[in-house]
């Protein structure tokens, strides 16, 4: 059988380059340690107000456009509230005054907060005077927050050069924001700030480097499932076994003394701060539209379906353990109302996540308990809008949400908060898929869409092994060979 003889899967050399260069200021393995700006404030509000006179503007995505961005990360020590607003001085006058709606911030994490607005150019004339944006911060307590990477500027990146890149930058925005701004990442908050107020020095921060573009963008070294502007690589697998690849070289003078002090659980050997699940080389915007998405066009069909095939494997799996018939049916059976309806009504019509509002084709009925630990879909299921459903992807509720949220969510889904906060593996499932075991491999495996190679990769190898990497062993494969004396047909040995 060809592919049978490879001990792991073949990287598909698709993957490996891509026709954009690797910029040649920064590798993947450099990061800055830099303080937070610390926000202490005795009130229950207040207002900070910001200017920069110094704007250089560029028409971008090959029209009469340009867009104003101000965005910046801020960790609250409890429940706050923003509010944003900016106007542009044109020729000596005030042009365009925009206010952003209020957003509620999550307390004790780092929330990225952005603004920008798109404005059509009336002539070849780009002399803006000046930008000024009001900040608006509110609280039932005193004001406690801190502050990193702060700009406000317009959008020049040198290669929203086309009509083609503004529809990638409107591609799922939300997502990729303020990333995707590609705006000054290390400057503080003072830059350009107006009113006289003190910020203190406070939590250090870890800024790592993109392979891509020119950038130090910051990581939550302390609480790395709470990704930042880098997606994970050893999510299921940590701690990341590529050493090579998940340390990062500190390039700024720091006190080791006090980063030893300041971060009791943080590993950091010699120069370099260690990761736990490491990170992708690439920050998330470069990954997405710079990477991605020209290789995209190269995959064929069978490359696509594979995440399909074995995401549904999985759900079919578990519901065959379970004795269940798909929960859409079920559901229809028993109650005579559809499924997806009565999740939607269950959250009032409304992200769970953001709460905004969304219908019924737009909504996404997310697992709650993931998929990938052996959860099935059923009556706890979530109601997210895409962009959360595709943030959370296969974290754990604890992981995703705030204890507010968790709290919230048990009412809604009628799931302990003891469930909630849990890590591990379905335990009900995973004890019928080792009772199970011959089965699993001589019947379910041996399906004929599981047994097809592509591109050099068993699909049952595939489900095999995302089992493996959520149970963490190989016991399945021993149980099997307990019973049998043999290894299984159905997948490949190594």
């Amino acid at each position: 059988m060809v592919g049978t003889k490879l001990r792991t899967y073949r990287r598909r050399s698709v993957t490996r380059t891509s026709w954009f260069h690797v910029c040649e200021e920064t590798t993947w393995w450099e990061c800055i340690v830099l303080h937070s700006q610390r926000l202490k404030w005795w009130h229950d509000s207040c207002d900070l107000f910001f200017q920069n006179y110094d704007i250089s503007l560029k028409k971008i995505f090959n029209k009469n456009l340009w867009i104003i961005a101000f965005w910046w990360y801020i960790f609250p020590r409890w429940e706050m509230t923003i509010k944003c607003k900016i106007r542009y001085e044109y020729k000596g006058q005030v042009v365009n005054e925009i206010t952003m709606d209020e957003k509620k911030l999550e307390p004790n994490n780092r929330n990225s907060v952005w603004f920008h607005k798109e404005i059509e150019i009336i002539d070849d004339d780009l002399n803006i005077s000046e930008v000024r944006a009001k900040l608006a911060i509110k609280s039932d307590k005193p004001i406690d927050a801190d502050f990193i990477s702060f700009d406000l500027d317009a959008i020049g990146y040198e290669e929203y050069n086309s009509l083609e890149r503004y529809e990638m930058f409107n591609q799922k925005i939300n997502m990729q924001i303020p990333h995707i701004y590609y705006l000054n990442t290390q400057f503080p908050i003072e830059k350009y700030l107006v009113n006289h107020i003190e910020f203190e020095e406070w939590q250090l921060v870890v800024l790592k480097s993109c392979n891509r573009c020119w950038r130090y963008l910051p990581i939550n070294i302390k609480n790395e499932p709470f990704t930042l502007a880098f997606s994970l690589h050893c999510k299921k697998k940590a701690p990341c076994k590529h050493s090579k690849f998940g340390s990062y070289v500190i390039q700024n003078e720091v006190d080791f003394e006090e980063l030893s002090k300041f971060w009791i659980n943080v590993n950091i050997r010699e120069n370099k701060v260690i990761s736990y699940c490491w990170h992708q080389l690439e920050c998330k915007p470069c990954k997405k539209f710079f990477v991605n998405a020209p290789l995209n066009p190269q995959r064929n069909a069978q490359q696509f379906k594979e995440d399909w095939l074995r995401r549904r494997a999985i759900e079919v799996l578990v519901d065959d353990l379970l004795e269940k018939n798909l929960v859409h049916f079920e559901f229809k059976d028993k109650t005579n109302q559809e499924f997806t309806e009565y999740i939607r009504n269950k959250f009032w019509g409304k992200c769970f996540k953001c709460k905004k509002s969304i219908w019924i084709n737009e909504m996404n009925l997310d697992h709650t308990m993931p998929l990938a630990y052996l959860y099935r879909l059923d009556e706890t299921a979530t109601c997210l809008c895409a962009e959360d459903n595709s943030r959370k992807s296969d974290h754990f509720p604890v992981d995703f949400y705030t204890e507010d949220e968790l709290k919230e969510l048990s009412k809604i889904t009628w799931l302990s908060l003891d469930v909630l906060h849990s890590k591990w593996v379905n335990q009900e499932v995973l004890k019928l898929l080792k009772e199970n075991v011959v089965w699993f491999y001589d019947e379910f495996l041996m399906d004929k869409d599981y047994q097809k190679i592509r591109d050099w990769i068993l699909t049952a190898d595939k489900i095999n092994d995302s089992l493996k990497r959520v149970i963490w062993d190989n016991s399945l494969i021993e149980e099997y060979i307990k019973i049998k004396w043999k290894y299984p047909e159905s997948v490949t040995k190594n």
